[in-house]
């Protein structure tokens, strides 16, 4: 019987390559694979039909679902390659790490301590790191030594170089990747804890069972830094071996296929043992002899598509450069670094926002697995099936068409008590999915006090891809809670402006997760505190106000929200009138929403300091020579506050009114003005009389051109407050407003806000 030890690294193109061209020579008739022992029944499905990776098999505590790990799969990973290539065969694949009912069955405050802290240093071999760093990156990252030695910042930049970009034969490669760690492993006889001398005990048992049995040729398949373990069983005393592995506690383990993706493959999303460039990787498996120009023609297409210049000569250039780099640095052919700078200078014409276009979509990818809902039942979809059952909602999941919550014959729209324990734990479900983007349900709108009130209205709408969604969703978590957290923290992450940051903030508040709230709170703050944009700020502060509101009401602590905004009204105040200042009108407007919001907000806080830092921000920017919509708002404003008085305002009125200002920029100061409300028109008679003149003594072009922003103006009062402002005005059944052939002047007796309110109306 002959074995031979492949050691390998996981997710590497070139190692999943030369292991299948040596499973295809040597045609082993076993395979004995580094994958947890209890998990064959999963892989047996893995290549089967419907499966396409990326995967993940995620092993969990049956009674903890919680407790689980993940073991990801990629169409360039060696494992993946050696499954399907003995499927293809009909060859055995026996999987040999220490079972999942073990490892899983360690709590996570027993775990083994690597390096008692009252352990002296010793010296290192190495110049600048310690023999405790080195052996700690050696359990981590078995190669980072080796690149270090080799001048390398990391092992992946070392293994692409030496190993993604050779042609050195297959043989050859795993027989100097095994020297190299037996090396380390007898340099660094520390770096083996007990966790690693148990996992090699239990693979070297199993290797001494296929021993006893009738196979010609077994092929140990281990990462790279157990091979030298494994390769020499021989030199372990069986009876030793199955001393480490005596007493080991255990758990009844459950298994389940998830969909992966390559972001989450990358480093950048958190998996220890991912590659920077999974997109870059899979083109390098696929096609291994022409993925340099086919990466960069699709970095081409993909910057043509997104309406720049990428044309088929550029694209050339840019696979000369990237080889001329190559040249320069001594590597045999480019990889991921030379073909980014190669696009950087040639095809993204030196912009660093169409390289991380480029970036990721082709050197990450966006490429997410599929799992066929009839292979295994992941375990966050049984855990939302539970909590499902447990609210008392069966019969609204899969249920077709919109349906109010608790909705009776007497109250249609229904509603739930968040005083009511299990109301509460429905309200807390279905924000968590909204999180997950499984939005099931949608929160109806509430009035002005919705937040300091415990009842929420929803609307259920189920939809047949949700069941899709949750198997997806399922590689951030096994339940709905740990998911959601998971996948909070991973969109948080990618938030630059701070009203999105309160809005999450918000829903992580109301979806019951505090294990997500204090670091978004932190993150929120740590924002605020870079942005200068006056528009961006004030757009966030109703999210902030309304999620430090919401922690009141709930008796969560929001102090670090509360002082966001201590910190941000300060700068808002002084930074206002500048942004007031130089702008079209669409600008204006919006402007004018977003002061209007924060006013209101502003308001609910109830806080003297606060409101007078407000009102000194919106006097100066009334009195600065701001767009008049903004000028005007900022003055109706200053009114219904009562820091200035009705017959200032009306002064104040009567000059914006002034014709030398022109139609156009008169309109849009009664538009800030009236924004919101039509009351004072009805409680100040003299203002409606200065409207009304102003309108009636318009030239027929001036009234032609501001008629548009006028009927807005009015048609965005409440319809009480157009038909009171109509019972005021007396018009004829004759009085239409009808365009003369020859208009000069309207007549100063037509009652032009009625015809306004009637069109309107």
């Amino acid at each position: 019987m002959q074995f031979r030890t492949f050691g390998i690294r996981h997710h590497g193109p070139g190692s999943a390559r030369r292991l299948r061209s040596v499973l295809t020579h040597w045609r082993p008739d076993l395979i004995l694979l580094e994958m947890p022992a209890d998990s064959q029944p999963a892989l047996r499905q893995l290549t089967t039909q419907g499966m396409r990776p990326p995967l993940a098999l995620v092993l969990y505590d049956a009674r903890d679902i919680e407790r689980a790990s993940f073991f990801p799969f990629a169409r360039f990973s060696p494992e993946y390659q050696a499954v399907a290539w003995a499927a293809e065969q009909g060859v055995e694949v026996r999987p040999i790490d220490l079972p999942a009912k073990h490892f899983l069955a360690v709590r996570e405050e027993e775990q083994f301590i690597l390096f008692p802290t009252e352990e002296p240093d010793s010296p290192s071999l190495i110049p600048g790191k310690s023999r405790k760093e080195l052996a700690r990156q050696l359990r981590s990252d078995p190669l980072a030594v080796v690149a270090g030695l080799a001048g390398y910042p990391d092992s992946e930049s070392w293994w692409d170089a030496t190993l993604e970009r050779t042609d050195a034969g297959a043989e050859a490669t795993f027989q100097a990747i095994l020297d190299i760690v037996t090396d380390l492993r007898e340099t660094f006889p520390e770096a083996s804890n007990e966790e690693n001398q148990q996992r090699e005990a239990f693979m070297r048992n199993e290797i001494r069972k296929a021993a006893r049995e009738s196979f010609e040729r077994v092929a140990i398949v281990v990462g790279a830094w157990h091979g030298p373990a494994v390769r020499d069983t021989a030199a372990y005393k069986a009876s030793t071996d199955k001393a480490i592995l005596r007493g080991l506690p255990r758990v009844k383990v459950s298994q389940a296929w998830v969909p992966w993706s390559f972001p989450r493959l990358a480093r950048s999303g958190g998996y220890g043992a991912g590659v920077t460039s999974p997109a870059w990787y899979a083109t390098l498996f696929d096609h291994p002899e022409g993925a340099v120009g086919r990466w960069m023609a699709e970095a081409a297409q993909l910057l043509r598509k997104e309406g720049f210049e990428g044309s088929p000569a550029m694209a050339t250039e840019a696979v000369g450069l990237a080889n001329t780099l190559a040249t320069l640095r001594e590597h045999e052919r480019p990889g991921i670094a030379e073909l980014e700078q190669a696009v950087l200078g040639t095809l993204a014409a030196g912009r660093p926002e169409r390289l991380a276009l480029i970036h990721n979509r082709l050197t990450v990818g966006e490429t997410v697995g599929f799992v066929p809902p009839d292979v295994t039942t992941v375990p966050l979809l049984e855990d939302l099936r539970a909590e499902v059952k447990t609210t008392r909602l069966s019969k609204l999941w899969e249920a077709a068409g919109e349906q109010y919550l608790k909705a009776t014959k007497t109250n249609p729209r229904g509603g739930i008590d968040l005083r009511q324990p299990n109301d509460l734990r429905k309200s807390h479900l279905l924000h968590r999915l909204n999180l997950l983007d499984i939005r099931w349900g949608k929160l109806q709108p509430g009035g002005g006090d919705s937040l300091s009130s415990f009842k929420e209205v929803w609307l259920l709408e189920w939809q047949p891809e949700f069941s899709l969604l949750v198997i997806e969703r399922g590689s951030y978590g096994n339940t709905v809670a740990a998911a959601a957290t998971a996948y909070t923290r991973e969109k948080a992450a990618g938030l630059t402006m701070v009203k999105p940051l309160a809005e999450l903030t918000l829903q992580g508040l109301r979806a019951g997760l505090p294990a997500v709230v204090p670091p978004l709170m932190k993150q929120l703050r740590s924002r605020a505190a870079e942005t200068t944009d006056v528009a961006a700020l004030l757009a966030a502060l109703p999210a902030l106000v309304q999620t430090s509101r919401y922690g009141d009401s709930r008796k969560t602590d929001t102090t670090a929200l509360l002082l966001v905004i201590d910190e941000l009204l300060p700068r808002l105040a002084a930074g206002l009138p500048a942004a007031g200042s130089n702008l079209d009108d669409e600008r204006g407007h919006e402007l004018v929403e977003l002061i209007s919001a924060a006013n209101y907000h502003l308001a609910q806080l109830d806080n003297p300091d606060l409101d007078d830092l407000w009102l000194r921000g919106l006097t100066a920017t009334a009195a600065a020579g701001a767009h008049p919509a903004v000028e005007g708002h900022c003055l109706r404003l200053l009114s219904d506050r009562e820091i200035i008085t009705p017959a200032e305002a009306a002064t104040r009125f009567s000059r914006a009114l002034s014709r030398s200002h022109g139609a156009g920029p008169v309109a849009e100061w009664i538009y800030g003005f009236l924004y919101g409300s039509g009351q004072l028109l009805l409680h100040h008679p003299p203002l409606f009389a200065l409207v009304d003149e102003w309108v009636a003594g318009l030239e027929w072009e001036d009234f032609e051109l501001v008629v548009p922003l006028l009927r807005r103006t009015f048609s965005e009062f409440s319809r009480y407050d157009r038909q009171r402002i109509m019972s005021v005005v007396t018009v004829s059944q004759s009085d239409q407003l009808t365009a003369p052939p020859e208009p000069t002047v309207a007549s100063a007796d037509d009652p032009l806000i009625g015809e306004l309110l009637r069109w309107i109306a």
